[in-house]
């Protein structure tokens, strides 16, 4: 898959991209290697798209309260 092929299925997803870092708390990394586009590329759209983007303090104390049992 070519980049600007990945990058358009990226941007075609867009809502659940952004409902699945926002809301359900999947990482940047993660979806980034889903979707076969760069870390940056993603966060770039990400910040264009008006989703605030988790820092690394924020994306551990996140990734720790995911973990935590209910």
């Amino acid at each position: 898959m070519s980049a600007s092929t990945a990058r358009d299925r990226a941007l075609a997803a867009r809502e659940t991209v952004i409902t699945r870092y926002r809301d359900d708390g999947e990482t940047l990394k993660a979806l980034a290697a889903e979707y076969r586009v760069s870390d940056a590329w993603l966060k770039k759209q990400l910040t264009r798209w008006g989703v605030p983007v988790r820092g690394v303090r924020e994306a551990r104390i996140h990734r720790a309260q995911q973990r935590k049992p209910q």
